[in-house]
């Protein structure tokens, strides 16, 4: 098995059939049994931070219809206004299943130069969640962010 363009530490990585990359949080500091995926695009998506806040109104209504048990709420969306590269667009997610368990979600899209990414983070806890987020956004702008001499 190739390695992943990303990497980073604490992280046992998984590759699924498709071209999905999957990190499993094998320590205390990421709350063990956190998930991160990341899936690696082309260059030049001209996507708007306006559709992609209606494009995250979409996926919550299609994964609710797929499991009408439970509750999803968006409980953010911020990044970059226009198409300048480099850019990033954030969702944070609230799943809550029918015996109460809580996942926080942080879905996020990367834009660069050389690729374009999606990175979806998931923890019991939002600060985690948010933490692992921000740890594979760097490294993954690392990978989009153009060549250097």
């Amino acid at each position: 098995m190739s390695a992943p363009p990303i990497s980073v530490s604490g992280w046992r990585y998984q590759r699924s059939s498709s071209d999905v990359h999957i990190f499993h949080c094998e320590q205390a500091s990421c709350g063990a049994g956190s998930k991160v995926t990341y899936r690696l695009y082309a260059a030049n998506n001209p996507m708007t931070l306006d559709q992609f806040r209606e494009s995250q109104a979409q996926i919550i209504k299609a994964l609710e219809q797929r499991k009408p048990d439970q509750k999803i709420t968006l409980l953010g969306v911020d990044g970059a206004k226009g198409t300048a590269l480099p850019r990033m667009y954030r969702a944070r997610r609230l799943t809550v299943t029918p015996d109460g368990v809580s996942e926080y979600q942080v879905n996020g899209l990367l834009f660069g130069t050389r690729a374009s990414a999606s990175l979806i983070s998931s923890a019991r806890d939002e600060k985690i969640s948010n933490a692992n987020y921000a740890k594979f956004a760097a490294a993954a702008m690392l990978v989009l962010a153009p060549k250097t001499r």
